[in-house]
């Protein structure tokens, strides 16, 4: 059996997609698909496999012509795309087999685009039953399982399937799901709830694995919340320490934690020593009303710039974090809050944005039950959205929307000004506790020169960043050189923000004009209405499930 997996295309205009920062580093994509990287892995031995990641390559005829089967991975940015490949295939008469997140929460649109096999939830139990039914002859089926499956079932992905010298960096997983119940993010109804974790040695395995690759540089563990229990993290880092001493560490990593892991030194002592540089933390607001509406008292009973300044003095790690408005219960002064927390944890790179209702989360079902949530955004993002950020609101705020869009206008403008991002990055990097990683390897030194060299020319290019980026840089180099490694990243990463941003305040000004000419009540009622029911919408049988 010859199988073709890929990996569709990410919009190529989208916050998300950073095409810049790529551009500039000399590779053509972030990071592989490491779900579909498992999913091969999960195949027959004896099959023959090739991954098409569009990302990096087209996915052409000739592929087509190769395979007997194609397996299409998908998350909701992808769906446009998945949808056409979805269809070519099947025009072509090969069986077609999808699965992702987005097809287990939105399977509808995949099953009309003609899928014949829906393999959803986790794969390591429902790849399984595909397998057998195609063993059987079987043409088409959907296969779902209530059971969550131990992590110790999950084998090392094929890190051989992809060239590593094409992308920034590789993605490997510790755990899945998170312990906590916030509302807003669809963890907790992908996984149920339910935190589990990979062995030290699976782990290790990979690490061995893409080291003899000839991998080295950053790994980002793609873990919902890497510190779910914290009490278990803590002999895993130690166990990679050591694996990282031996190897002398051709690694340096990333991941996304919870912002109490200042609440302990320990946490943050292992974190330094492992050498991760980057942290996706979740703060979201500072108000701790909205917090514990939205089912996020983690975040509350200490103070945000405090834990921010343990991880930037202790773990030596730079915070990257997003901030949520409209959220029930926010206080109407919410902008002048957020941006005092900006500044007084001076995190440097803020994806700010209105809380968006995702397809099965918590909050989405809850607008929906109280009549709020816009009928655009109850499957998908809303039609002509490319991100969350400049889809704006989508659903009936408790202040006013037009307050609301103002608010969050405000807040970018504050965070992504050249001389405020600049200033946070330099004053973090400054007291950043960290380790430098200079030579992970040869060809990594080459290119991060390369990108550096590229970044300087082009902050000098620009009489916006010119003056905020050489400032910052002269003050980090002079009071704490260890930071310049940190201080590069951060501005490689605004190139990219100045590429986007334009495109989000017009899609914001856009909703916030459709306001002004209507009037709160009129648009809230236009988007509000419920859309005329679909014709020839298909069912969804489950013809296989695992209890």
């Amino acid at each position: 059996m010859r199988a073709l997996l890929v990996w569709p295309k990410f919009d190529s205009f989208s916050f998300w997609n950073f095409e810049k920062v790529c551009e500039l580093a000399g590779v053509k994509y972030m990071t592989p698909p490491l779900g579909l990287l498992t999913v091969a892995a999960l195949l027959p031995k004896d099959w023959e496999i090739r991954l098409v990641d569009e990302n990096v390559r087209e996915l052409d005829d000739a592929d087509y012509a190769w395979a007997d089967i194609v397996l299409v991975g998908s998350k909701i940015v992808h769906r446009k795309r998945a949808l056409a490949i979805i269809a070519k295939a099947r025009g072509l008469g090969l069986d077609v087999v999808v699965g992702g997140p987005d097809p287990t929460l939105s399977s509808h649109f995949y099953l009309e685009a003609g899928a014949n096999f829906l393999c959803l939830d986790e794969g390591e139990v429902t790849v399984p039953m595909l397998l057998a039914d195609l063993a059987r002859g079987a043409k088409g089926g959907v296969y779902r399982s209530d059971r969550l499956p131990d992590l110790a079932e999950s084998p090392v992905p094929r890190f051989d399937l992809i060239d590593h010298r094409e992308y920034l960096y590789i993605g490997v997983q510790y755990s899945r799901g998170c312990p906590y119940h916030c509302e807003f993010c669809n963890v907790i109804d992908l996984f149920k709830n339910e935190y589990r974790t990979k062995s030290l040695d699976q782990v290790l395995k990979e690490f061995d694995l893409l080291y003899s690759l000839g991998y080295r540089g950053q790994l980002d563990f793609f873990d919902d919340n890497l510190v779910g229990h914290m009490k278990d993290v803590k002999p895993f880092l130690r166990g990679i320490i050591a694996w990282l001493k031996v190897h002398d560490y051709p690694f340096q990593l990333s991941t996304s934690v919870t912002l109490n892991i200042a609440k302990d030194p320990e946490i943050l002592d292992l974190f330094r020593e492992a050498r991760f540089k980057y942290l996706l933390v979740g703060i979201e607001t500072p108000d701790e009303s909205a917090l514990r509406s939205a089912k996020k008292p983690q975040n509350t009973g200490f103070s945000i710039a405090e834990a921010a300044n343990e991880i930037y003095t202790r773990a030596g790690c730079t915070i990257h974090s997003g901030f949520l408005l409209g959220m029930d219960g926010e206080s109407d002064d919410i902008a002048d809050q957020i941006i005092r927390c900006i500044d007084q944890a001076c995190v440097p790179w803020v994806m700010a944005g209105v809380v968006y209702p995702l397809p099965g989360t918590q909050l989405s079902k809850r607008l929906d039950r109280e009549g709020r949530l816009f009928p655009a955004a109850r499957f998908e993002l809303a039609d002509g959205v490319r991100d969350q950020i400049s889809a704006g609101i989508q659903f009936k705020t408790q202040r006013p929307a037009e307050d609301v869009l103002r608010d969050l206008v405000r807040v970018m403008h504050h965070a992504f000004d050249a001389e405020n991002y600049f200033q946070r990055c330099a004053d973090v990097a400054v007291r950043l506790n960290t380790v430098p990683v200079l030579m992970p390897g040869g060809r990594i030194f080459a290119r991060n020169v390369r990108t550096f060299l590229r970044l300087c020319v082009e902050m000098t290019k620009s009489p916006t960043t010119r003056g905020p980026f050489w400032r910052a840089l002269t003050k980090v180099v002079t009071k704490n050189s260890a930071g310049v490694e940190a201080l590069a990243t951060l501005a490689v990463l605004y190139v990219h923000f100045q590429s986007m941003l334009p495109y989000c305040y017009e899609k914001l000004a856009e909703q916030q004009a459709a306001l002004a000419e209507h009037g709160e009540e009129h648009w809230l009622a236009k988007n509000l209405r419920e859309p005329e029911p679909r014709s020839g919408s298909k069912s969804l049988p489950v013809v296989a499930q695992a209890g």
